[in-house]
């Protein structure tokens, strides 16, 4: 259960006894006592808003899941690169063959069954070059031996050394097309680290949000003591003056206050320990606790000094930093890189296909003696030619060209659309910011009318407490006003809350979250290095 400080800490006017001469006329009562521990058998564990965000990097499970991201996008760059690394191949084979003979001339003489046993095996090399060339180097090797007269000489050991490419002259031709799927890849993977850092902010502006919500219940608490003390000694006074000049209505009256008001006290504590979760769920930081045994104090008051902003000035800073546009960018190059591969798939299918071999026999089946016999007897051989394919029609082809372009098109569509719906967000961050501001002064204005005001009516009715009309109807009045400054107060205290959670939407509006004061020490750059220190 939270104990808010005792009535002996806040005199009517709302301060501390000990600090009432140190409270600046601007500052709220309430602002220092918010910054106290409100339950004693708990831990006490002051944070500030730059302490949460930097938490939040190093600890928060959400943002973990975040960073991961452009890490596994990450890969994908270096899976389709390695389509152009080279292969290592190895293949054998055993054949033994016993087939009947249908000719004389396939073993000779009175052979009724060609018997052949043959052991033959090849290992290679073989890569796709990044001018789409397919290269293939191999070494083959072989062992026979069967029982026909004309195979001479018997067994027989055998190699060939071939090397054999082609090369696309039309279709998949080129360095700029073969290399289009790793663009791709890059491109992807910078889209991720835009959407890291979209994402990255979205949490940390919950992060702020969090903080101030905690300073908002720990104020609303203790505004809401501070009523019900009030509403307390109207019916300690009523109960000493009872048997004199007080009447019993008023003291019902007085009563029915109280009890209302410390309903609410119950809460306004499960508010505030609500908020504490919520940003120990955000964070995940184990040094702040559990609410069991800590006590999360927000040390770092509001700011309330004007916040001027010229609105073209962040039009600019939002086209510049918003991952959103960069994503939209990025989306655009990828579409291009995708309409010129399409471009270049309507050509034909047009290869250059040459083969070059040496190759070497050994009787008695002297496989490495005939590995000699490649480069010092005979000469090499060779082969050149082409390769043609086209559709009739080339549908495929068209259809996908089609595509790519509408594709382009829309998404040229899709960047003006994010462009003005980016704009549209700061210029709704700016003018909320300046909204705010002239709201948190009229609401200030207006909480210290309703403090004098209560003034006026609790002199009041301590004149006429012993009249039983008139004592009755300044109570009700006096009550009335007690709530109307409660209420006011939350509203001063609420407007404080939006004017600063208003400067961090604007920041995330422009996409500077990251470089705003709260974590100017701490780049976004630096967790996704760390991220990927961790990772190796």
């Amino acid at each position: 259960m939270i104990e808010p400080p005792s009535e002996a800490e806040i005199v009517e006017d709302g301060h501390s006894m000990d600090d009432k001469q140190l409270v600046p006329a601007n500052q709220p009562w309430w602002q220092d006592l918010v910054a106290r521990p409100l339950r004693p058998n708990t831990t006490p564990v002051p944070v500030t808003l730059e302490q949460l965000i930097v938490a939040a990097l190093e600890h928060s499970n959400q943002i973990k899941v975040f960073s991961k991201l452009p890490l596994i996008r990450e890969t994908t760059v270096g899976e389709a690169d390695a389509a152009f690394d080279w292969i290592t191949f190895f293949n054998n084979r055993w054949d033994d063959v016993s087939d009947p003979v249908g000719s004389s001339l396939t073993v000779g003489g009175n052979g009724t069954r060609f018997n052949d046993h043959n052991l033959s095996g090849s290992a290679g090399v073989r890569r796709q070059t990044r001018s789409g060339a397919q290269v293939e180097m191999s070494q083959r090797l072989g062992w026979q031996d069967n029982n026909s007269t004309f195979f001479v000489p018997a067994p027989q050991g055998t190699s060939r050394l071939t090397l054999r490419m082609t090369q696309p002259l039309l279709r998949g031709r080129g360095a700029v097309y073969n290399n289009s799927i790793t663009v791709l890849a890059r491109i992807d993977q910078r889209q991720a680290s835009d959407e890291f850092q979209r994402q990255l902010q979205g949490h940390l502006l919950e992060v702020m949000r969090g903080y101030w919500e905690l300073h908002l219940e720990r104020g609303v608490l203790l505004q809401k003591l501070q009523s019900y003390q009030r509403a307390a000694e109207i019916t300690r006074q009523l109960e000493l003056r009872a048997q004199l000049d007080a009447s019993q209505s008023q003291l019902v009256s007085a009563q029915a206050t109280q009890a209302q008001r410390r309903s609410d006290l119950f809460r306004a504590q499960a508010a505030v320990v609500n908020a504490e979760s919520k940003i120990r769920a955000l964070v995940n930081d184990p040094s702040l606790g559990s609410s069991d045994d800590c006590e999360l104090i927000p040390v770092a008051p509001p700011t309330i000094e004007p916040y001027q902003v010229d609105m073209q000035h962040q039009r600019v800073l939002a086209v510049r930093n918003r991952p959103e546009i960069g994503q939209a960018i990025k989306q655009i190059k990828s579409a291009s890189v995708r309409l010129n591969m399409s471009r270049h798939e309507l050509l034909p299918v047009l290869n250059l296909v040459t083969e070059a071999y040496v190759s070497g026999l050994q009787g008695n089946g002297d496989i490495t003696a005939s590995l000699s016999r490649q480069f010092d007897t005979g000469s090499p051989s060779y082969g050149v030619g082409f390769e043609y394919e086209m559709p009739i029609g080339n549908r495929a082809a068209k259809y996908r060209n089609r595509r790519r372009m509408l594709e382009l098109s829309q998404l040229n569509d899709q960047y003006q659309s994010t462009l003005s719906t980016v704009q549209l967000e700061v210029e709704v961050a700016v003018r909320e910011l300046h909204t705010s501001q002239q709201e948190m002064a009229a609401k200030f204005e207006a909480q210290r009318a309703r403090t004098r005001q209560l003034k006026t009516l609790t002199e009041r009715w301590q004149r006429n407490i012993n009249d039983a009309v008139t004592g009755s109807f300044a109570l009700e009045n006096l009550l009335d006003a007690q709530d109307r400054v409660a209420q006011s107060e939350f509203e001063y205290l609420q407007s404080q809350l939006t004017y600063n959670v208003s400067i961090g939407n604007l920041h995330r509006a422009t996409g500077t979250l990251l470089e705003s004061e709260p974590v100017s020490e701490y780049r976004a750059a630096d967790f996704e290095t760390s991220t990927a220190n961790e990772s190796d």
